[in-house]
């Protein structure tokens, strides 16, 4: 840029008045809400003073509705007051991160900056930050440098854009700024911006926005599948598409409670909500699937986390432990084994329900075999068996409540046949009554009401059940080996994650679900972590949604994913209008990580580095772990020495992981990441391979990667997983010999 540090000069001197302003404003709702508070404290104690405690004083009860109202509105007024102070402190970090030059013919040139929320001066009534999701700000999203239109409230405004700017705000200061004729989201991609970029770097940035953009604006599709490698920007998509749908709600009525993101893990899920609230918008609902079970089962079952299982899976003792744990997850989570839940529940409903005729006070109330009619005839309707068996419990109970009317004279003659009974006839009717409907009350919820869990556990613990119901369907060739582990681990308070997944739908299917029926768009992303029963879940929760499928198929872990796994999803969501797009280029890495990794995946899908070179990943070899330990200290140290913010030493599983936390983690300051982590943003971590995906660091250590510790197909993705966390640095750490999975470093 020719002017650099003449727009500089300007910038910075705006940025002082905006931060001028917010400081004032800020100031002035501190002082505020201090008074604000004194007052709310001393209006409750006047209350609390002069009003009645007990239902029973009738006298002082419309004293305290007299206080209530404006008691209302001041608890109102003070938590106003405390979001605009939230707000205040948010701007005065970063106030704005973008700027239009907007020329319009009837008011002339304007500088239209752009941030999280609106900042005028009440005294000059000047405009000095436009929130990203007011009309005017729509043309920084929708289009390039020239003629544009944004919809305003008194109808269409033209105009043309001259100028479309993106800035760096941290900390109150301008790390750096830079023109772009499209909206650059990613920091790697800003910081090549705002160097002295060729113009051919720049017009492959853009290439890379407009790509990510046309996913993010996509508002035709109903399914948005997005296969992209790792470092492509997939999260940073998804959820700028979450912000872009909710701006559009601003006509089409999507709000935050319309929309859901499901992550793999809780871990994620914090990352993913300290980037929501940067772009102005927070509550938006981020689920696991160990949420939406506990949900469901409303706390009364417990489920164990796939993270529990993957842990399981690594650290396995056998091969024959690990495959058997690896088979036994993927049957239970397959297209065939929905199938056999499918005629599972079929066969149940015609075969297994137990139906009893029905007496009451010598009067037939319901035949067995018409129920049964009943029960099927319901089912045309599409009707969940749960819901259908209650219809018939409800009509059941209502015909013996009119029975019992007629029943209490004859049991009040009956009780007056007996001495010791004379003084209380009626009420010993009564309980005879009780007693009586009691006990034909459980003989009819013995067949209205369904114990899912027990109804899971019945189909391992009969074999013979088991294989008539999957007969013609294709099994697993150690089908015997996970009947007994499965029903040996059902005899536990907490279910497995895989089973907990297959009761989920048993449920689902049996007694339907309509609290989500308010969702119209879910997220999903790392797609590649789910199977097909993990998607017909999503179907039966979110029937009215939208979808926008995030994945990529090299970074699974415990499961062998090509290109199907898509074409599985399209299947099972079968919505109307589909489309799949590819994100090949992989920026967040440099070209030489980048490379290093490539030799872990054996897979068809395109990937292209982008052209940021930095250090050749390191390999350094130790005599022993204290020796090794010592040397990643010395490693952290020189990462910290060359600026880099976050740093994270990856290992395998989360056992080596607090090993090495508990030997070295005060030594380096470092946090041990769990899923009751807080932040993964910055400073040094510890965490495993699992949890580790999807997240992003500026420096990665990876431990022990000698040749015992990596030596399967599995250890090969996960190594491709560590590696592709790190953004600038990479080194490794081993003992012994280097995996053989591991070839050398210099490209």
């Amino acid at each position: 840029m020719d002017n650099y540090e003449e727009n500089l000069k300007q910038e910075n001197i705006y940025l002082k008045e905006t931060l001028s302003v917010i400081a004032q404003q800020l100031e002035y709702e501190e002082n505020k809400i201090l008074s604000n508070k004194q007052k709310l404290i001393a209006a409750r104690r006047d209350m609390y003073e002069n009003t009645c405690h007990s239902a029973d004083d009738f006298d002082k009860n419309s004293e305290t509705v007299q206080y209530l109202n404006p008691l209302a509105i001041q608890t109102f007024d003070y938590q106003a007051r405390e979001e605009r102070i939230e707000k205040f402190k948010k701007l005065l970090i970063s106030p704005y991160f973008a700027r239009i030059d907007f020329y319009e013919k009837r008011y002339g040139k304007e500088s239209i900056y752009i941030g999280i929320a609106n900042l005028t001066n009440d005294e000059t009534y000047e405009t000095y930050i436009y929130d990203w999701r007011a009309p005017i700000s729509s043309i920084f999203y929708q289009y390039e440098i020239g003629e544009v239109s944004y919809q305003a409230p008194c109808g269409k405004v033209t105009g043309e854009v001259s100028l479309k700017r993106q800035y760096e705000i941290k900390n109150s200061k301008l790390e750096y700024f830079f023109d772009s004729s499209v909206n650059i989201m990613d920091d790697i991609l800003k910081k090549v911006l705002s160097g002295n970029t060729s113009s051919k770097m720049k017009s492959i940035v853009e290439t890379i926005q407009r790509e990510q953009d046309m996913i993010i604006r996509d508002i035709e599709n109903d399914l948005v599948i997005v296969q992209g490698v790792a470092g492509s920007g997939k999260t940073s998509v998804a959820l700028h598409r979450v912000a872009f749908l909710m701006y559009q709600g601003l006509t089409s009525k999507l709000s935050m409670n319309n929309i859901v993101i499901i992550s793999p893990n809780s871990l994620f899920d914090k990352y993913i909500s300290n980037v929501l609230p940067e772009l102005g918008e927070k509550n938006v609902s981020t689920l696991t699937f160990e949420n939406i079970f506990a949900d469901v089962f409303e706390g009364r079952t417990e489920i164990k986390s796939r993270n529990s299982l993957l842990e399981k899976i690594i650290t396995a003792d056998s091969m024959a432990e690990k495959e058997l744990l690896k088979s036994g997850m993927e049957f239970k989570l397959s297209k065939n084994f929905i199938l056999i839940l499918d005629a599972y529940l079929n066969y149940f409903e015609h075969r297994m329900i137990e139906i009893s005729d029905v007496y009451y006070n010598g009067e037939y109330i319901a035949d067995r075999h018409l129920l049964k009619a009943e029960l099927i005839h319901y089912n045309k309707v599409n009707m969940p068996l749960e819901k259908r068996l209650s219809i018939i419990e409800a009509r059941i109970m209502k015909k013996l409540q009119e029975l019992r009317k007629t029943r209490l004279p004859k049991l009040e003659k009956f009780a007056s046949n007996y001495q010791e009974h004379r003084f209380e006839i009626r009420p010993f009717a009564r309980l005879l009554s009780i007693k009586q409907s009691s006990t034909l009350q459980r003989i009819i919820y013995k067949f209205t009401r369904l114990d899912v869990v027990e109804l899971y556990k019945k189909l391992f613990k009969n074999k013979e059940l088991f294989y008539r119901i999957s007969k013609g369907i294709e099994l697993p060739s150690n089908i015997q080996q996970i009947l007994d582990y499965t029903n040996c681990n059902l005899q536990d308070r907490s279910l497995c994650y895989e089973d907990g997944i297959a009761l989920l739908y048993l449920k689902l299917k049996m007694s339907g679900r309509s609290s989500y029926k308010d969702i119209k768009q879910v997220v999903v992303d790392e797609t590649q972590d789910y199977y097909p029963l993990h998607f017909e879940v999503l179907k039966h929760l979110y029937v009215n949604a939208k979808y926008t499928i995030m994945g990529d198929i090299n970074q699974t872990m415990e499961k062998n994913a090509d290109l199907t796994i898509y074409d599985d999803i399209k299947t099972i969501l079968s919505k109307k209008k589909t489309t799949t797009v590819f994100m090949t280029k992989s920026f967040r890495c440099s070209y030489e990580i980048n490379t290093f990794s490539s030799q872990f995946i054996d897979s068809n899908v395109e990937i292209e580095s982008f052209d940021r070179h930095e250090d050749v990943p390191e390999i350094h070899k130790n005599s022993c772990n204290s020796e090794m330990e010592f040397e990643i200290i010395k490693g952290v140290a020189r990462y910290q020495k060359e600026g880099y913010e976050s740093i994270a030493i990856i290992c395998k599983s989360m056992c080596e992981a607090k090993c090495l936390f508990e030997s070295i983690g005060k030594s380096i300051g470092a946090t041990l990441l769990n899923e009751s982590a807080d932040d993964t943003s910055i400073g040094v971590v510890i965490v495993p391979i699992y949890m580790a995906k999807g997240l992003e660091f500026d420096g990665v250590i990876i431990y022990q990667t000698n040749n015992e510790n990596y030596k399967t197909e599995d250890d090969k993705k996960l190594l491709y997983i560590a590696s592709t966390r790190a953004l600038h640095k990479l080194s490794l750490y081993y003992t012994g010999h280097i995996s053989k999975l591991i070839k050398s470093s210099k490209l």
